[in-house]
């Protein structure tokens, strides 16, 4: 399946989204706390409304979960998750890493992603069976097989080591060539494109991993996480080049490969 009319509603849609973010880009947006702590702005909700408007639209019977809230349920099979600013805490700060995530499952298992970086005017995006891409230019993983030559970047350090083994998330850091850490949608970027190899992630919602499910699938990395699955709503991941994999298995304590 082509999948072109999701394609073409999925990259409007999240770039449409990043221009109404850049109007409250460093314009003094005010944020406010959420129950878990975490900062929501006008802009998260506003660009949230803005894409759900689009797939509703598009695909009527498709359902839709957001993190600001929205919540439609399926009559298709299919859903879009939506990350209208993933990286709010850049965002607010000014940082230029943050982006709009969308994602389509369809019966569960992801279809295509996309992540665009409104302050750089990248897209990267992934669709089942026909790679994935940093704009029109196809990407893949570093092919990295050693990993004290391996570029490590961890989201969040605090949560990586609450969700995975402490002294394992230490020898990581301490085993790699050296440690990064740009934002988790950058992460997934730079990963994407052979520039960084290893990505440790332990505070993340399925709006978080849906799109770097499929991009990480279509670059040829691994997506896993403590059991050994490619579950997303787990909120902790790692993705890495298969060269990578069996080391960091051991590691992290992740089960073997069947």
């Amino acid at each position: 399946m082509t999948y072109q009319h999701e394609i073409e509603t999925m990259l409007a849609a999240a770039r449409n989204a990043g221009e109404l973010a850049l109007r409250h880009f460093n314009a003094g947006t005010i944020p406010q706390e959420k129950a878990d702590l975490s900062p929501v702005t006008a802009a998260d909700r506003e660009c949230e409304r803005l894409i759900q408007l689009m797939l509703s639209a598009a695909f009527p019977d498709d359902g839709i979960m957001g993190e600001e809230g929205t919540f439609k349920p399926s009559l298709s099979g299919r859903r879009w998750l939506i990350d209208p600013i993933d990286g709010t805490r850049d965002f607010i700060r000014g940082n230029c890493f943050w982006s709009v995530q969308i994602a389509l499952e369809a019966e569960a298992s992801g279809v295509m992603g996309a992540i665009y970086f409104p302050c750089l005017h990248r897209m990267l995006y992934a669709v089942d069976g026909q790679g994935c891409y940093w704009d029109d230019s196809p990407v893949r993983h570093s092919g990295q097989t050693q990993l004290d030559k391996a570029i490590l970047m961890v989201s969040g350090f605090k949560a990586a080591w609450e969700a995975w083994p402490p002294d394992a998330v230490r020898q990581l850091t301490e085993k790699c060539w050296a440690v990064r850490s740009y934002g988790a949608s950058y992460d997934i970027a730079v990963l994407a494109r052979g520039q960084g190899d290893v990505w440790l992630s332990g505070s993340g919602m399925e709006w978080d991993y849906a799109a770097a499910r499929v991009i990480a699938r279509e670059c040829g990395a691994k997506f896993l996480i403590r059991d050994g699955t490619d579950r997303i709503d787990a909120r902790h991941c790692l993705i890495c080049p298969p060269g990578l994999e069996r080391e960091l298995r051991h590691i992290l304590r992740i089960p073997a490969a069947g």
